[in-house]
């Protein structure tokens, strides 16, 4: 039985239809009405910067992903994609995704990374694995189906492998929640791998994606002590942009709401609004 340690990945990635294929953009856009004057990237651009998504679902992106067992079901709690994935149902979870030789891939979490062999947590962790692993092999022995075995597979077993298609809107909105300082390490590993190789595709979306907080300008993260505000959190990286004092600061929704505000009455009066909406009657501008 081998193990050996590997690294979340992301590999061929593509845009459909290349370098030109933000085109499809512009064209929906003009299709919408947007005027010939503005320039083709700029459109783009628009696009992106104000969120305008259905234009952005033309272009469409395909990669292959490699994450631990037990990071797959965030990823696949992002619903607006197409996936065919690798199968310990039908397949070893030794064997498969181009390997020479039968071996284990394990992602390590990231918090025992840079330690020492002789660490207890990173001893207590191969000893887990290499258990779980050994009673996987000895059910598959005793003549149990692959289906049956998987179930003592650990988590970080680096067997969620999937070929993916998503629009670049569900990209985007990937990538402004996975590349927050809040996101595990594993998926903001993830994500900024997708976030390179989109903007080698694609250049012109440099300076308009990243987190939720760079992107609207307004961090969505309120109140999360140990990363926004408060005791830094021991296991997050504190959020660059929280300094009150600092030319990239990006405030929190309460933040950027100086003067005081009545939740109560603002209710009463959208509601008030959605009325005279609702009943269709109403002159324009009422």
């Amino acid at each position: 039985m081998e193990t050996k340690a590997v690294k979340p990945s992301v590999w061929n990635f593509q845009v459909v239809g290349g370098k030109d294929a933000w085109r499809e953009v512009v064209y929906s856009a003009r299709l919408s009405g947007v005027p010939e004057a503005l320039g083709e990237e700029e459109v783009f651009r628009m696009m992106v910067r104000n969120d305008y998504g259905s234009a952005l679902e033309h272009v469409v992106v395909k990669f292959d992903v490699k994450m631990s067992k037990g990071i797959a079901p965030e990823f696949l709690e992002h619903r607006m994609a197409s996936h065919s994935g690798f199968s310990t149902r039908y397949i070893r979870a030794d064997e498969g995704m181009g390997k020479e030789k039968r071996v284990y891939e394990v992602i390590v979490p990231w918090h025992l990374l840079g330690r020492g062999e002789d660490d207890p947590s990173v001893r207590g962790f191969w000893r887990a694995v290499e258990e779980a692993l050994r009673e996987y092999e000895a059910m598959l022995e005793s003549g149990l189906p692959r289906e049956a075995a998987r179930y003592v597979l650990p988590f970080c077993l680096a067997v969620g492998v999937y070929h993916v298609t998503l629009n670049l809107r569900s990209l985007l909105n990937l990538l402004g929640l996975r590349l927050c300082v809040r996101s595990s390490p594993e998926f903001r590993c993830l994500a900024s791998q997708l976030y390179f190789l989109l903007l080698e595709h694609l250049p012109s979306l440099r300076g308009l994606v990243g987190c939720r907080g760079f992107m609207l300008r307004v961090c969505p993260e309120e109140g999360v002590t140990g990363v926004r505000s408060g005791k830094p959190h021991p296991f997050y990286p504190p959020c660059p942009f929280r300094d009150e004092g600092s030319e990239i600061f990006i405030p929190t929704k309460g933040e950027a709401r100086k003067a005081p505000f009545d939740p109560s009455r603002a209710l009463r009066v959208q509601e008030e609004l959605f009325r005279k909406w609702a009943s269709w009657g109403e002159r324009p501008g009422s």
